[in-house]
């Protein structure tokens, strides 16, 4: 779709290019623009995402993947892009600043009234203000802002998470947690946040999570094959879900959706590419 998406619907989105996937919902009072007025250039939403009322988003360019949740009246804005992954997550009022580039990965989780920064300017320089700078921000996979997060221009490292109230101003490790204000590492207090697993539990837990979904619902359970590797011919109507790379091969068919929003958000997969 190129140009204005309005037509009446509740939402607004101006943009050179748009991009919308299957089953998308967009909540009334929602605008996709530009900062200033200016149209962005690209807005491209994921299949089966949501994002709430009132929610602003301005930027000079937008990507959201497969199945995220923007929740009502958060604020995504600035000079700079913003690129989020598949399967966010992020609560109701919260404020994504985008000053300078925004990245976020696969399957990260921003709690209620958190705030993600990539700049600090205001004070006068004439009067020697040292305080003005941008740089982009980077948040790997899998991070957790657990809520009432605030945090400066860092890089958050894979499975790394910041607990209730923390006051971010430095990198987050890899698979390590944060408290406090500032916050420290509390890791060596209290353990890392994700444990490793074997591909043999990984392969055992999805196969119970298969069983409980088809145990509620009246799908083929032949439509839906859990494995460690991918087959070397796939069937065009079957979702494989490959637990060793977290990946599946995606049909959009209506029992892959339902399983996926079965599954999440306690076990994400992203689709794989050309599956």
């Amino acid at each position: 779709m190129i140009g204005n998406d309005r037509d009446d619907k509740g939402y607004r989105i101006e943009a050179d290019e748009i991009v919308i996937g299957e089953d998308v919902v967009i909540e009334d009072g929602v605008v996709i623009s530009g900062i200033y007025d200016i149209p962005c250039k690209r807005v491209e939403i994921g299949d089966n995402s949501f994002i709430g009322r009132n929610t602003l988003i301005l930027v000079p360019e937008f990507s959201l993947g497969d199945y995220c949740t923007i929740h009502k009246a958060s604020r995504i804005s600035g000079y700079k892009r913003c690129s989020i992954g598949h399967n966010f997550w992020m609560d109701q009022n919260c404020v994504l600043n985008c000053a300078d580039e925004l990245r976020i990965g696969n399957g990260v989780g921003v709690g209620a009234y958190s705030q993600l920064w990539t700049h600090i300017k205001f004070g006068d320089l004439l009067e020697g203000c040292r305080y003005n700078s941008t740089k982009p921000m980077m948040i790997d996979d899998d991070v957790w802002f657990v809520g009432h997060c605030m945090v400066s221009p860092i890089h958050a490292g894979n499975k790394s998470v910041a607990m209730l109230g923390s006051v971010v101003t430095k990198d987050m490790e890899p698979n390590h947690v944060y408290g406090g204000c500032p916050a420290v590492d509390l890791t060596p207090k209290i353990g890392a946040p994700f444990m490793d697993t074997s591909v043999d539990e990984k392969l055992e837990m999805m196969h119970e999570q298969k069983k409980r979904f088809f145990e509620e619902s009246d799908y083929d359970q032949g439509r839906i094959e859990v494995v460690t590797d991918f087959p070397a011919d796939m069937e065009t109507d079957i979702t494989y879900y490959n637990v060793s790379t977290r990946t599946y091969s995606k049909r959009l068919s209506d029992v892959e959706i339902a399983f996926m929003k079965f599954l999440l958000p306690l076990y994400k997969f992203t689709p794989e590419t050309g599956g």
